[in-house]
């Protein structure tokens, strides 16, 4: 399925990577080692796919296309370096993280050093909106980052926060991608872009409900992560959220402090208290409606190879194997 949603961009993709592998450019033998290990374990370049599709909505994709995909691609991999400091992750896209093999002094200045080429690079393209969209991405996915840190084992917090929390953390750069796929190929657009931007933000808070309900009912060698981590990290998940307020206080009080005890063991309860109250069932159809809202954005624009890709890229992140 994936090699039919890229097929329309094959050509760009195969540039893209080319010039990926040559766009950090240094003597630091250490910055190159790392940066080759990140190349060898790439994922599926989801979000430079994204844009290039969107960038062939109205138009084509442009080498201005290329390049913002590749920043958004060098801004996602800096974000998950942070991540995996902050998290203590051995684990990313199934492979050893940086930080498991380099100390997490090396794996922040890492991305560190990312997001100053990032920023480099954007004063090159001398293009004060391409600056704005990725500054105030930067800006919301720490935010939703803090925001997290800030509600740890708050499991009273209300399904707005939950929303508003995934909109920055994750749906954001999704937002970003798809509005810099239209705005890199037609030029400003306000209502191409903004049509494109609420696309990719529905398609993300989608993609995020679609991987807290992977935590109970995935494959840890499909997810590359642990079954049952956000349940270890008390990570605040929709299931979770929606299934706590189905049941009376003492029955509450029992199962948060189960989720606070952190037992390796407490999946075996949870997972089917989450089933019985209608946690995982109310998460999927939210994540339903979310796709849906992607796609509606879709129907403005005449169908196309690219149309279809997104179409089928959309379903692809709301059915991935359980």
């Amino acid at each position: 399925m994936f090699e039919k949603i890229i097929q329309p961009i094959q050509a760009e993709l195969e540039q893209l990577e080319a010039k990926f592998q040559s766009v950090i450019d240094t003597d630091i033998d250490l910055i190159k080692q790392i940066f080759n290990y990140i190349i060898t374990s790439k994922g599926k370049r989801l979000r430079p796919i994204l844009l290039l599709l969107c960038s062939g909505l109205k138009s084509k994709p442009t080498t201005k296309s290329i390049d913002a995909a590749i920043i958004i691609e060098l801004l996602h991999t800096a974000t998950l370096i942070h991540d995996d400091v902050v998290d203590n992750s051995n684990l990313r896209r199934g492979n050893p993280s940086i930080n498991s093999i380099w100390e997490n002094k090396i794996s922040v200045l890492i991305g560190d050093f990312l997001f100053a080429h990032i920023f480099n690079s954007l004063v090159d393209f001398k293009d004060p909106k391409l600056i704005k969209i990725i500054s105030k991405v930067t800006t919301k996915m720490s935010q939703g980052e803090l925001l997290q840190m800030e509600k740890a084992q708050d499991f009273e917090i209300d399904e707005a926060t939950y929303f508003r929390l995934i909109s920055y953390k994750t749906a954001s750069l999704l937002a970003a991608t798809c509005q810099l796929g239209a705005y890199t190929s037609d030029g400003e657009d306000y209502t191409h872009e903004e049509n494109l931007r609420i696309f990719g933000e529905s398609l993300g808070i989608a993609f995020q409900i679609k991987d807290d309900l992977l935590d109970y009912y995935g494959s840890e060698d499909k997810l590359g992560k642990p079954i049952g981590k956000d349940l270890i990290e008390n990570i605040i998940t929709l299931p979770v959220l929606y299934s706590l307020r189905q049941v009376n206080r003492q029955q509450q009080q029992k199962i948060i402090s189960l989720l606070q005890n952190g037992a390796d063991n407490q999946a075996e309860t949870i997972v089917p208290f989450l089933k019985d109250t209608g946690g995982i069932q109310y998460a999927e159809h939210k994540a339903d409606h979310y796709i849906q809202n992607a796609m509606q954005r879709l129907d403005v624009y005449p169908d196309s190879p690219y149309k279809q890709s997104l179409i089928l890229l959309a379903e692809y992140i709301t059915s991935r194997n359980k």
